[in-house]
C-alpha cells in the first residue's frame, strides 16, 4: 500500500510539473505568433522554460521517486467511441483510446530508423579512443572559453562606446558644426591677400638686401691694379734699343 501510494503521489507531482511547462510552451508559443518579441523577452521565456524542465527533471532522480522504467503500462479499455475523459487531458488531440493510437502512446521503444542513428552514434563514440576523445573534449573546451572571451570583451568594448557616445552627446560644443565648416571648407574666414611673385624687389626685406651686398661683392681694387701693373712690364722701354740713337 505503501508503495502505491508513493507512486500516486509522485505521479501527481510529476503530472502538475509537466502541465506547468505545457502551459508556459503554450504562452511562449502565443507570444511568437501574436506579438513581437524583441531578443531578451525571448531569453527569459527560454530560461523560465530551461528552469522548468531541470525542475522535472530533479523530480525524476529524486530517491523518494520511485523508478517508472520498472512499471509496465497497459491500456485497461480499448474502444472505438469517443472518450470525454481523453480529450480533456490530451487537450482534443486523441479521441479515443483505439487500436490506432495504442501503439503510438504505448510503446516503449523508438522508430526503427530512430534505432539505428542512435546505434550509430554509439558505435563511433565507443571506437574512439580515450586520449583522442580527452583532447577533443579540452580542444572543445578551450575554444568555447576563447568565444566567451571574445564575446565579454566585444560587450565591454560596446558599452563603454555607447557610454562615451552617451557623455559626448551632452557635453557637445554648440559652435562644433561651424568649427568643422571652417576647417572643412573654409566657411566664415576672411580671404588671404594677393602677394607679389619672387623676382620682386618688395619681396625682399633688409636682411636680403644685405644678403645680396654680402654675396655679390664687387672686385677688390688691388686685384686690378696688380693686373695692370703686371700687363705692362717695367723694363720694356729700358731694353729696348732706340731707333733715335743708332744703338
Amino acid at each position: 500500500m505503501q508503495d502505491e501510494k508513493l507512486l500516486e503521489v509522485s505521479l501527481e507531482a510529476v503530472s502538475s510539473r509537466v502541465q506547468e511547462l505545457k502551459e508556459s510552451i503554450q504562452a511562449f508559443l502565443v507570444k511568437l505568433e501574436h506579438e513581437q518579441m524583441n531578443w531578451p523577452s525571448v531569453l527569459d521565456n527560454y530560461a523560465l522554460l530551461s528552469g522548468q524542465v531541470n525542475t522535472l527533471t530533479k523530480l525524476l532522480k529524486n530517491e523518494k521517486t520511485p523508478s517508472l522504467r520498472n512499471l509496465v503500462l497497459l491500456p485497461l479499455l480499448v474502444q472505438q467511441e469517443v472518450d470525454p475523459d481523453i480529450q480533456k487531458s490530451t487537450d482534443g488531440r486523441v479521441q479515443a483510446f483505439n487500436h490506432e493510437v495504442v501503439p503510438d502512446y504505448l510503446r516503449t521503444k523508438y522508430d526503427p530508423e530512430i534505432e539505428d542513428a542512435e546505434q550509430r552514434l554509439e558505435t563511433m563514440a565507443t571506437s574512439i579512443p580515450t586520449d583522442h576523445a580527452q583532447k577533443q573534449i579540452a580542444t572543445l573546451n578551450e575554444l568555447a572559453t576563447n568565444l566567451i572571451d571574445h564575446i565579454t570583451s566585444a560587450r565591454e568594448d560596446w558599452e563603454g562606446e555607447q557610454s562615451a557616445a552617451s557623455r559626448s552627446s551632452s557635453t557637445v560644443n554648440p559652435d562644433l558644426n561651424t568649427l568643422v565648416a571652417a576647417v572643412t571648407f573654409g566657411k566664415g574666414l576672411k580671404p588671404a591677400k594677393v602677394t607679389k611673385g619672387r623676382g620682386s624687389k618688395s619681396d625682399k626685406g633688409p636682411n636680403v638686401w644685405s644678403n645680396d651686398r654680402s654675396t655679390n661683392k664687387a672686385p677688390s681694387s688691388v686685384k686690378v691694379d696688380t693686373k695692370a701693373a703686371a700687363s705692362v712690364h717695367p723694363y720694356a722701354t729700358a731694353n729696348r734699343p732706340s731707333s733715335r740713337t743708332g744703338l
